[in-house]
């Protein structure tokens, strides 16, 4: 059974109802190991294993699926990736809309490396008029990012605390934090709500973007 790579949660379709200028899609595989920064230090604690995949078995099943043909057959993962791009844009034309992907539901590649090409080009550089956007741990993906169609959000994981003050303080880069009391540190900096949308690329430089823990 051929799965679907690019699909929709239900934060997305609330940030569309919000934006509706926008035509998102989200791509969802289980983190771990090859997909993920550091995944052993939250691997734990990750979205992938709350909400409707504690109920649903399927869910998961599904985002295995995704992951399987990752690590199993890049090539025809990337095939089946960049047609599903092509169609989600076809459909914001219609719309009359943007077109907005977020490849890294709960996963932290990075796609920039050569591997993950598509002939010859960068995701990114295939589909200059999509809006792409991301969380991620890896520092260095933020300080490397070269593509204006490419917004990425700092992820605060506790452990890389200097990181993140680094980049915040000396870039400028949105970080997200988890609201919980071993993070006040953060509270008097100017803040957003990141519950009440998830369209990161909206979200005003140099902000601390605050989110809900979920068990």
């Amino acid at each position: 059974m051929k799965t679907k790579l690019l699909t929709s949660n239900t934060k997305i379709d609330k940030s569309m109802k919000l934006y509706p200028e926008y035509e998102a899609s989200i791509l969802q595989m289980l983190p771990g190991k090859g997909v993920c920064v550091n995944y052993k230090n939250c691997i734990k604690e990750c979205l992938a294993f709350t909400g409707f995949s504690k109920v649903y078995k399927t869910v998961n099943q599904a985002r295995q699926r995704r992951k399987d043909l990752f690590t199993d057959n890049l090539e025809l993962f990337k095939k089946q990736l960049t047609k599903e791009i092509r169609n989600q844009v076809k459909r914001a034309i219609k719309k009359g809309r943007k077109a907005v992907i977020r490849l890294n539901g709960f996963t932290d590649i990075d796609w920039n490396k050569p591997e993950y090409y598509i002939e010859g080009f960068t995701i990114f550089e295939l589909f200059p008029d999509v809006i792409f956007y991301d969380y991620t741990a890896d520092a260095n993906k933020v300080i490397n990012n070269e593509h204006s169609n490419y917004h990425l959000t700092f992820s605060y994981k506790g452990n890389n605390g200097l990181e993140a003050k680094s980049l915040f303080s000396e870039f400028g880069i949105n970080t997200a934090v988890i609201d919980l009391p071993e993070n006040n540190q953060f509270k008097p900096i100017r803040s957003i709500q990141g519950d009440t949308h998830d369209f990161r690329f909206l979200d005003n430089p140099g902000s601390i973007v605050w989110l809900t823990f979920k068990n």
